[in-house]
């Protein structure tokens, strides 16, 4: 019997370094896993890699790339037609990123198994890019609520470094709420606001941005950078009133209640904007964009002047697609299509940001 005993643990130490026909040592460690590109910056439906070097003196069996959010669940095997398993090998992996993607971090994880069937594992971190040419303010997520406007909703707001944006906005009442876009169309599927998870940073995904509270009215800086998502809110003091021009009036034609004017600059033609009853560098007026009665032509023109002939004025960055105004300086706006079927818009002129909105009404 005690020479059975010994023969039985003879027999599984060596069926122990068999496997699959190939002699296989001892296996005491796990691999080696090196990320070539551990963070990745791409765009929505772009081809992008991941990249590994992968190494074990036994030998390297499989590795596998999951990622539940994307359906991603594939193993790759390593052993080649000899039945041999490689030590070392390079990882090249092709994925596209999904046009639904949302704005991120994405944690794709790679999993590395030997011939011990002794694993590790990495993290490749994919980011969509964020290093947006143009970004804008809105008080809305609603698209509906962007569409509808002639221009200047979202507000533009400045680029200041690759990442880094400043933005300067006025809160007419406490507690507003605004967020960052990179589009003026739509906030899908990027939108800027307080990660939900740490109030002392910002998340891009419109599903979970809560929105950056301005708790009094009144002027605000708001520094941030969209690559590691930190964020800055300053309350600035109000400008000085006297330094506020007395009056700002429209000039232009295509004033469906104007039927007269065209181009005058001087009362009683021109359309004198409302001075804010708190804020003298707001100015607003409800007007209808249309063609009046017994005109033809069918393109609004403006700009905005100080009630003094053409001593002062504001013209526009782009005259058919104005984001800025340009004091005494820039292009008319011009080009904007009307019918004998008036629009009704209410026109908000901030003379102290020069931002200028035509909301829809």
């Amino acid at each position: 019997m005690k020479y059975f005993f010994s023969l039985m643990l003879v027999m599984t130490s060596l069926w122990s370094c068999k496997k699959n026909g190939i002699d296989v040592p001892e296996v005491k460690g796990a691999p080696i896993v090196s990320l070539t590109n551990q963070i990745i910056v791409t765009t929505l439906g772009s081809d992008f890699y991941m990249e590994a070097d992968l190494a074990d003196s036994a030998g390297l069996k499989s590795f596998t790339f999951r990622y539940d959010d994307w359906y991603l669940y594939n193993t790759i095997s390593l052993k080649d037609t000899t039945s041999s398993y490689p030590h070392t090998y390079h990882v090249k992996y092709k994925f596209r990123m999904p046009d639904t993607a949302a704005n991120k971090t994405h944690s794709i994880d790679l999993t590395v198994a030997n011939i011990g069937n002794k694993e590790t594992a990495a993290q490749f971190k994919v980011l969509l890019n964020a290093d947006f040419p143009k970004m804008y303010v809105t008080e809305t997520l609603d698209a509906s609520g962007l569409s509808k406007n002639l221009f200047g909703v979202p507000a533009l707001i400045d680029k200041t470094s690759s990442y880094n944006y400043s933005a300067t906005y006025y809160a007419a009442q406490a507690n507003t709420k605004i967020w960052f876009v990179p589009s003026k169309t739509t906030t899908k599927p990027f939108a800027y606001g307080v990660d939900p998870k740490d109030a002392t940073k910002l998340t891009g995904d419109v599903n979970s941005a809560q929105p950056i509270v301005l708790s009094s009215r009144g002027y605000y800086s708001i520094k941030y950078n969209t690559l590691d998502l930190t964020y800055n809110l300053t309350k600035l003091p109000d400008p000085d009133p006297a330094a506020a021009f007395p009056q700002v009036a429209l000039v232009g034609r295509g004033f469906y209640d104007y039927p007269n004017m065209n181009w005058q600059n001087a009362l009683p033609d021109i359309i004198l904007l409302d001075k804010d009853a708190v804020n003298p560098y707001l100015f607003t007026k409800t007007i209808k964009l249309g063609t009046p009665p017994g005109q033809s032509y069918n393109t609004a023109q403006f700009i905005f002047t100080t009630n003094n002939g053409w001593t002062n004025f504001w013209r526009f960055d782009n005259g058919t697609d104005p984001e800025a105004t340009v004091f005494n300086g820039g292009a008319n706006g011009d080009g904007f299509s009307i019918t004998s079927t008036p629009v009704t818009y209410k026109v908000t002129f901030d003379t102290w940001l020069n931002r200028v909105k035509f909301e829809g009404q």
